[in-house]
């Protein structure tokens, strides 16, 4: 629906120019939410609506207690005729036995739809008194009374009523009833669907109106909303108290029905004034802030700010205290206070019992929290010390000194965390660093390897170009056996290697070792020396990786150990680990810790007068870490002693 607006008023002030836009519709293009006379009507059929279905609820439930849709229209017509005929009966006898006269008797059958009616005596079965009506009718229903009030009687009611009683009212109501046995729960359906469509465009519809777009707060919203509810309920009650509570004897069934109707009038009304209110506040947002109990929530928060302020100024000077001086000002104010309780207590036992309870649940609960806090504390610190860096410590419910305590260790916790994260990524850069530029040199190094192969076969004159071509051979198969421990290395490190572990005998392995540097270690006058056990010792490893570790060390133990000395290599089961030990003695002093001979580079010599590069240990340890074994360096004076483990395997 498209709305046509007119030209915006514009309204200036003397402070500051403000244009205030009301956007007044044309009269037939009001929404239908913003017309008065729809939002009456809907109000109206809420309460309409309601009632209706209120009376077909009711109306259902007397059907399904009188059991109409099983029971046939003439039984629940009997059945409800057995109660007016009783009270018929007594009053009949009544006036034949009153000394006024029978006339009255006969006018009160004539005014009812009664047909027939024969009174006799109990015991002598005499006829006392007869009536017969006019009105004929072949039907008629039959009531059979035994001594009432010392009389039988038996009276017959018209099954058509043709006079205006309480016969033909119930015959009516059961007729109603019974036309409507199906209809009224269309009807209720109906009425409960109508009512929640108005309720629904009510609600849309409050704050509403033709003169302005948007939702505009009335009158009503200037009051306080809990005082709203308030002054509601009190009226609900009353209303409720009134209707329902009063001593009102009802015994019409008009007067009754309009009871009920006025009585869901009221209460759907105020009921709806108050919906709509908070309709209103809802769709103009932040409805809790017109409330009574928000504003003196705001004035308390005021106010506590206001004392906390000044607690906290004196509480600024007690925390600069030191933490000792603190806990001893704080026993010798608890001291003196107790004294003077004390004082003011004393002989009175209960007034002492009394404040040692106090004073106990006091210091208890001090003492409480204060472990609590160590413990909560030192299980941090202990976390943080076995290395869980990830671990932090909950300060919420820690104050003063152990809060801040708690906060230093997150604060070291992450401070220690961003050194690894960085030192860790620096390491991952440098490893890729490592690999790339391996990659990158292995190219070019290859062509010079053999170009300088190619150079040393070329026959030639002068006999220094061929010294000069083995020189840059010999340097550049160094230059590529260093390369490649750098990538291996890098790989190592970093667990990109291929490991297929196999059963392995490690006595085996020893016999190679022996057969292949025993010549080698001779050269140097290294005599080697091995022990292994009888009964083999089967691990699980990579026998390409493994020899790879043996080689570097067996390379390492003959570049640096000191001639005419003993090599000792050793196997040994201890446990379920296989250990192999390598011995040997250094030429060299070895002022270096076992820990840096482990890092990549460094070498056993300073002087670096020997081949190597620094790299044999550390891809060593790394390999055998990969193989789920371990590799330990120990250094005793000039012994230089390697020990590798490995579970063994049935």
């Amino acid at each position: 629906m498209k709305l046509r607006k007119k030209a915006p008023d514009i309204v200036k002030s003397s402070k500051n120019t403000e244009t205030v836009s009301k956007n007044i519709y044309t009269e037939n293009h009001i929404p239908l939410t913003n017309r008065m006379w729809a939002k009456f009507t809907a109000f109206i059929m809420v309460i309409v609506m309601l009632i209706i279905t209120v009376f077909s609820s009711i109306g259902i439930t007397i059907m399904v207690q009188q059991n109409m849709y099983t029971t046939p229209k003439d039984e629940i017509i009997r059945y409800s005729y057995n109660s007016l005929v009783s009270w018929d009966v007594v009053e009949i006898i009544q006036f034949v036995r009153s000394n006024e006269s029978v006339v009255s008797a006969y006018n009160f059958c004539n005014s009812k739809n009664i047909s027939y009616v024969e009174i006799t005596d109990s015991k002598s079965k005499e006829l006392i008194w007869e009536f017969t009506n006019d009105i004929k009718q072949e039907n008629a229903v039959i009531f059979d009374f035994a001594n009432v009030e010392k009389c039988n009687v038996k009276i017959a009611i018209l099954e058509e009523p043709v006079i205006n009683d309480n016969y033909m009212f119930a015959h009516n109501i059961i007729d109603f009833f019974y036309a409507m046995l199906y209809w009224i729960y269309v009807v209720a359906v109906l009425a409960f669907l109508c009512a929640a469509a108005s309720f629904v465009f009510l609600m849309c519809a409050s704050g509403h109106s033709k003169r302005f777009n948007g939702v505009r707060a009335g009158w009503g919203t200037r009051i306080p909303f809990d005082l709203l509810t308030a002054v509601f309920g009190i009226f609900l009650y009353a209303v409720i108290r009134f209707l329902f509570g009063g001593n009102f004897y009802l015994t019409e069934v008009i007067t009754i029905i309009l009871f009920l109707v006025i009585s869901i009038t009221v209460i759907s009304a105020a009921s709806l004034g108050w919906l709509m209110s908070l309709a209103v506040r809802i769709k103009l947002g932040k409805w809790w802030k017109n409330t009574i109990i928000f504003r003196v929530f705001v004035l308390l928060r005021r106010l506590a700010k206001l004392i906390g302020r000044k607690l906290l100024r004196f509480a600024g000077l007690f925390r600069n205290i030191p933490v000792v001086w603190k806990a001893a000002l704080t026993v010798v104010c608890v001291s003196i206070a107790e004294l003077i309780l004390m004082i003011c207590a004393w002989n009175d036992y209960g007034k002492l019992m009394l404040l040692w309870l106090f004073n106990t649940i006091v210091l208890g609960t001090a003492v409480l929290y204060c472990a609590l806090a160590f413990k909560k504390l030192q299980k941090g610190g202990e976390v943080l010390a076995d290395g869980d860096l990830s671990c932090q410590i909950d300060t919420s419910m820690l104050c003063g000194v152990f809060k801040r305590f708690g906060k230093s260790l997150n604060s070291i916790a992450r401070g220690m965390s961003i050194a690894v994260e960085e030192r860790m990524k620096s390491e991952r850069m440098k490893t890729e660093l490592i690999t790339n530029v391996s990659h990158d040199i292995k190219t070019p190094l290859t062509s010079i390897i053999n170009y300088t192969d190619l150079i040393s076969k070329e026959s030639c004159d002068n006999q220094k170009i061929n010294e000069y071509a083995q020189v840059l051979l010999r340097q550049s198969e160094r230059l590529k056996r260093l390369i490649e421990d750098l990538v291996e290395a890098s790989k190592a490190s970093t667990g990109n290697l291929e490991v297929i572990l196999a059963p392995c005998e490690a006595n085996i392995l020893l016999t190679q070792i022996v057969g292949e540097y025993e010549e080698k270690f001779h050269s140097k006058n290294l005599e080697l020396i091995t022990a292994q056990p009888q009964s083999p010792a089967v691990i699980m490893a990579d026998g390409r990786r493994l020899w790879r570790v043996v080689d570097n060390l067996m390379n390492n133990i003959y570049k640096y150990a000191q001639s005419n000395t003993r090599v000792y290599l050793s196997l040994e089961k201890t446990g379920n680990e296989a250990v192999i030990t390598f011995k040997n003695t250094s030429y060299a002093p070895l002022n270096i810790s076992a820990d840096e001979l482990m890092e990549r580079f460094v070498r056993g010599d300073a002087s670096r007068n020997t081949e190597g590069n620094g790299l044999g240990l550390s891809i060593a340890k790394s390999l055998t870490e990969l193989q789920k074994g371990a590799m330990e360096i120990s250094i005793d004076g000039d012994l230089f002693k390697v020990t590798l483990r490995f579970p063994i395997i049935k």
